[in-house]
């Protein structure tokens, strides 16, 4: 029995000093070598010079007009164009819509045309169209307003103001 307690102390003294050996060999190793262990901090300070895309979207109107009960029919004529005065041409592709406000009702009814073609409107509002970036164009828009006279309401009743809204977004790229 002795000599297996002895056996047995010997094999645990075997494991410590192995241990032992292995772990001061390990910290020798990392200390020969260069490196550590340990938890870096970096800073870098990054600078770059970017331009923002200009939109441009620039409606240009005429003076308003008025419509009397002997002169039931009038047309409003528009532009919208993707450039300004300085011939400067969008850098950003442009969705945009159109939108009659008013308190229209049933006397009176409202059309309106892009370069002699009518187009279709929805509760007032065109579907989208399109300015492309780097390219000069401008749209001609024509909105004709009729006053049905065999209604029964007076006129001025009917028509206060009609105005035009013009709502523009940038598209994606």
């Amino acid at each position: 029995m002795k000599k297996v307690k002895r056996i047995q102390r010997k094999i645990r003294l075997n494991k410590r000093t192995v241990t032992l050996f292995f772990i001061s060999l390990m910290v020798i190793i990392l200390f020969f070598s260069g490196y550590s262990i340990g938890k870096g901090i970096f800073e870098t300070d990054i600078r770059s010079t970017a331009e923002i895309a200009e939109p441009i979207l620039v409606v240009d109107n005429n003076p308003a007009i008025n419509m009397t009960t002997s002169n039931n029919v009038g047309s409003y004529e528009f532009k919208v164009k993707n450039y300004d005065d300085t011939q400067k041409i969008t850098q950003t592709d442009l969705k945009y819509n159109i939108e009659v406000i008013s308190n229209i009702n049933d006397e009176v009814e409202t059309k309106l045309y892009k370069n002699g073609k009518e187009i279709p409107m929805e509760n007032n509002k065109t579907q989208d169209l399109y300015f492309y970036k780097n390219m000069k164009e401008e749209h001609n828009y024509k909105l004709e307003i009729m006053y049905d006279k065999e209604k029964s309401n007076p006129m001025e009743e009917t028509i206060q103001n009609i105005q035009i809204k013009v709502h523009s977004e940038q598209m994606k790229t």
